[in-house]
């Protein structure tokens, strides 16, 4: 049986993370709380030939207030079981809700010491900082005691990415925490630079530095994982949309031994996959593909048609579909995946689309690059703070379709993965 995933975010603490993430959502709550029940398995299985779920297990919040999530989850275990569905528990925590760590010295730092947002309420974690990295280990060991399959940490980013990239210089990225000044200085022999990166080397030992954490983060946690006699994965984005060194920290061959499979998340609904084709053709490792048209928050339920397109298109360039089953957007209410419309897509039914475009090189910088950089890497964190918090800001943000566009941009250079 071909391999199937079914991206499946639900129960209370998704709910609750919609809450803190997004200003007065509506949401269905009760296609969120029927993800994982009997019937909703079946159908699954049924239509589209589940194999595979990512289901969650811990969103970021504090143990205390995941208690009931994690419940939650593992007392419905037994429904995969039933339909043979292999369950991987979704572990967040290189990004975690502000308010509930605001004692606990574990976020990422700007050059002026301010937290880096991930989202409305959330804040990026620094995995050099020893309580982060042990929040993060305590959630893979605590999800390694159950029945799942495996365990998927999501969002590997190591800090913010940069907003201006040039040969020879860039706006600040990463991190700047204390920590992280202190381990790039014992391995690099000289201070972090503070703010934006003014030379190739600099750039170049700041890629390298985040890569090696990440790389140190994945095999650690792969490590207690496969200890468990589970499977291991992270999601990667798109590593031959967006130049991961640079935008999510990561570098695929580095990652590479410690991962049982390659979960590809991004924004290929209405383009092509083949840019994948290097990483299908390798086939040393399963490879399931999650492709949105517009992103969290913006897809309304998809159709028949969308998915009888991801079907046949991975039946074609040989990848694993998997289908977002939950964070849909439609006339205003979040919901989960209703399957009652749906039936088993086709695999014969795949439009034309268009490749992405090649990538243009990386101009060197001009004086106006330089300024830029200079007077954005200060304004970067609490600039993308008051986006994300101020209700008119987050609310144009998310109409210009700002996150998308971002998202949608090739931001392929430098180094291949």
């Amino acid at each position: 049986m071909q391999p199937v995933g079914l991206y499946a975010w639900g129960g209370p603490g998704t709910i609750r993370l919609l809450r803190v993430k997004y200003h007065a959502p509506r949401i269905n709550e009760a296609s969120f709380m029927a993800l994982y029940d009997d019937a909703a398995l079946a159908e699954a299985k049924d239509k589209l030939g589940v194999t595979d779920m990512w289901v969650t297990f811990s969103w970021g919040f504090s143990n205390a207030t995941e208690q009931p999530d994690r419940r939650f989850i593992v007392e419905r275990l037994p429904n995969f079981a039933q339909y043979d569905i292999a369950p991987h528990a979704y572990v967040q925590g290189l990004n975690l809700v502000t308010d509930e760590f605001a004692d606990q010295d574990v976020f990422c730092r700007d050059p002026h010491g301010r937290l880096l947002p991930y989202s409305k309420g959330r804040s990026f974690t620094c995995p050099n900082k020893p309580a982060a990295r042990a929040v993060i280990r305590q959630r893979v060991e605590a999800a390694c005691v159950h029945p799942f399959a495996g365990v998927f940490i999501d969002n590997l980013m190591f800090g913010l990415p940069p907003f201006l990239v040039r040969q020879d210089y860039t706006s600040f990225f990463g991190c700047e925490c204390e920590h992280c000044r202190a381990a790039f200085r014992q391995q690099y022999g000289y201070a972090l630079p503070t703010g934006p990166r003014r030379s190739p080397q600099q750039i170049a030992d700041t890629l390298d530095f985040r890569a090696r954490t990440l790389t140190d983060l994945c095999a650690e946690m792969a490590g207690i994982t496969r200890s468990a006699g589970k499977v291991f994965g992270v999601n990667l984005y798109d590593p031959y949309w967006h130049t991961p060194e640079f935008h999510f920290g990561y570098s695929l061959s580095g990652l590479a031994p410690h991962l049982d499979y390659y979960l590809i998340e991004n924004h290929a609904l209405a383009a092509s996959n083949r840019h994948l084709l290097p990483l299908i053709e390798a086939d040393d490792k399963p490879v399931f593909v999650v492709s949105y048209r517009d992103g969290i928050s913006h897809d309304p339920a998809y159709t028949q048609a969308d998915l009888d397109a991801i079907w046949s298109e991975a039946a074609a360039l040989g990848y694993y579909p998997a289908l977002k089953a939950t964070e849909y957007v439609t006339d205003g209410v979040w919901h989960a995946l209703d399957m009652s419309n749906i039936h088993a897509p086709r695999r014969d039914a795949c439009p034309p689309r268009a490749d992405l475009p090649v990538p243009s090189p990386v101009p060197p910088s001009g004086w106006m690059d330089r300024r830029t950089a200079e007077l954005g890497s200060a304004l970067y964190a609490p600039a993308l703070r008051t986006a994300l918090e101020n209700p008119l800001l987050a609310r144009a943000v998310s109409r210009l379709k700002l996150d998308t566009r971002v998202m949608r941009t090739g931001r392929r250079y430098g180094p291949t993965p």
